[in-house]
């Protein structure tokens, strides 16, 4: 067990146990709702396990008269053996790896990643690799050499882009990771 204090606005990962919370929540369907009427163009889904979880959401944007676009958060064990389904009916995917790194293995999230930009480049949809890009550029000024292979396999791989968070949002060298 990894101990840790645990915060209003967080959860609590089981590995290999997924959380049986829906996909979208009551929360979700609110800003989902704003979306709509402020014309959002893309939206991302988190925690995504089903791609029914997906069809759920295209059907109530099809029903709204809106042509968003749906990106899949892939962060939960449950994913992991309907990527394929799930990046089908999706619009793009993000491989969300810190929370999928806390349900799987950690040394199956390069592998996973590697699958899902194949399938994806093979759907022809965009995919994102997201979390703990340049982790270490939140206090140090430059990344480690691991991030920099880290990154640099990502773009090998077939990755569209990769996305900072930590990094620029609460980081002390937000330009430098940029």
């Amino acid at each position: 067990i990894d101990g840790g204090l645990l915060t209003s606005r967080r959860h609590l990962n089981v590995r290999g146990r997924s959380a049986s919370l829906p996909a979208i929540t009551d929360k979700d369907w609110e800003d989902i709702r704003f979306g709509v009427q402020n014309n959002v163009d893309f939206y991302a889904l988190s925690f995504v396990k089903h791609e029914d979880d997906v069809r759920g959401l295209k059907d109530y944007m099809r029903e709204q008269g809106v042509k968003a676009l749906i990106l899949s958060k892939i962060e939960s064990a449950d994913a992991v053996p309907r990527l394929r389904q799930i990046m089908e009916v999706s619009d793009g995917i993000m491989v969300a790896r810190g929370d999928l790194g806390a349900e799987i293995p950690v040394e199956d999230v390069p592998l996973v990643q590697d699958e899902i930009v194949a399938i994806n480049q093979a759907l022809k949809k965009p995919t994102i690799v997201a979390t703990h890009m340049l982790e270490s550029m939140i206090t140090y000024p430059t990344p480690t050499r691991a991030e920099v292979t880290d990154i640099t396999e990502a773009i090998k791989q077939g990755a569209d882009a990769t996305m900072l968070s930590g990094e620029t949002a609460g980081g002390s060298y937000p330009a430098e990771a940029l």
